[in-house]
């Protein structure tokens, strides 16, 4: 795999029963990139995203990452490797506030051990201090730094989108895999959201792979675009090539050129 690649799937396949959910996928996510992930409802996306997360164990096939093979890894070894992922319905912590929810998110907190918060303070409070600025510099990032102490169920959804990307950054990832970001959301926190991905991808040089429906919105943000349709791989392209070429009219959007 090349080093312009960072994630790619090979002939992979995943059948619930006689339903062919993932029929023999093939494509590659470009490093430096914004890539959008489409196809009609039932394509197999969603259960891509979970095959490549470790939440759905493949049939057959190859998934690598930055050249390992993570055909078989669990969740908690593609989030230590530098996959995240979030889902369609936000799963904020409600109670919390909006900091909190930063604050709990990465991974092997020294905190978690009462032995090793214990034997070494000085260890744990300078672990929480760095963790406290990184929250809040990722609050920025977000937008959300004027929200910090309000409790996350008080949130509209829109926010609460912005609130998990923050959390996301907090594990320190390669790669970012969002379903469904626009779906709920108001144009203008559409807008602030096309903004903060874009600035992630840019400025902190994490990639993205994007399931969305809103067409408008992803081919916006997308620097690369795979459509799938009935489990299968269609085509990949710029938007502009997505959006002129025969296959995606007549398998997706349900109409030719000449209609």
């Amino acid at each position: 795999m090349g080093s312009d690649v960072i994630l790619k799937l090979e002939n992979v396949y995943k059948h619930f029963g006689g339903v062919k959910a993932v029929n023999g996928v093939d494509f590659e996510v470009s490093s430096n990139k914004i890539t959008g992930l489409i196809g009609p409802n039932g394509a197999g996306k969603s259960t891509v995203f979970n095959l490549i997360t470790g939440f759905s164990e493949i049939d057959e096939g190859f998934i690598y990452f930055l050249d390992e093979d993570i055909s078989y890894a669990s969740p908690q070894k593609t989030v230590d490797i530098g996959i995240v992922r979030t889902f369609q319905i936000p799963g904020e912590l409600k109670t919390m506030s909006v900091l909190d929810n930063l604050l709990v998110s990465p991974r092997h907190h020294p905190g978690e051990s009462l032995l090793f918060g214990w034997l070494n303070r000085s260890k744990a409070k300078n672990f929480e201090k760095k963790t406290l600025e990184l929250a809040k510099k990722n609050l920025e990032i977000v937008g959300l730094t004027h929200l910090m102490n309000e409790k996350s169920e008080n949130l509209s959804t829109g926010q609460k989108k912005l609130l998990e990307l923050g959390r996301i950054l907090m594990m320190n990832p390669k790669l970012i895999l969002l379903d469904e970001p626009a779906a709920g959301i108001n144009p203008t926190l559409i807008k602030n959201l096309s903004k903060v991905i874009l600035d992630i991808n840019k400025k902190q040089k994490i990639d993205f792979l994007i399931i969305e429906h809103n067409m408008e919105f992803i081919m916006s943000i997308s620097d690369e675009i795979i459509v799938m349709a009935e489990g299968e791989t269609l085509v990949k392209g710029s938007p502009k090539e997505i959006q002129k070429n025969q296959k995606v009219l007549n398998s997706y959007l349900g109409y030719s050129q000449n209609d």
